[in-house]
């Protein structure tokens, strides 16, 4: 009867104290504003070490002439970002993995979402991030704060 007792004591306990869940990840919502080569969000912060999830949606209309994918790709060192940005566009859009990237998303197209888990930086600092798809590194890019 102990035992029984001792292990329940010891299960709500640890509950109670947070040890029965994993630390949730801060949500960030980024979108692109509509048909334009922006983002909504130009700035976001976060907690260094923290588990972070970037949604993007492609909020461009689906009834929009011509291509019009999106993706966000945050860089490590944002001294990086020329070359990743000429390779990703000579692949379509899509960037090579590389050691310089932080977290990137798939590319979206109109009206869809995609989104990315990861880690934020131990290092406080600004990181860049930036849709690299073609001709759109220019207008749409933003940064990642992190505390």
């Amino acid at each position: 009867m102990f035992k029984k007792i001792f292990a329940i004591t010891s299960i709500l306990i640890l509950f109670a104290c947070g040890g029965g869940s994993s630390a949730e990840a801060t949500v960030v919502n980024i979108g692109s504003l509509g048909a334009e080569m922006k983002f909504d969000v130009e700035e976001f912060t976060v907690k260094s070490g923290s588990k972070v999830k970037v949604v993007m949606k492609n909020n461009t209309p689906s009834d929009f002439m011509g291509a019009m994918l999106h993706n966000v790709v945050i860089l490590k060192d944002e001294s990086a970002a020329p070359m990743i940005i000429q390779l990703a566009e000579g692949n379509g859009g899509e960037p090579y993995a590389d050691g310089r990237i932080l977290a990137m998303t798939p590319l979206a197209d109109k009206q869809e979402e995609t989104f990315i888990e990861f880690t934020a930086p131990s290092k406080p600092g600004r990181y860049l991030y930036v849709c690299t798809y073609i001709a759109h590194a220019g207008s749409m890019r933003g940064y990642m704060i992190v505390e």
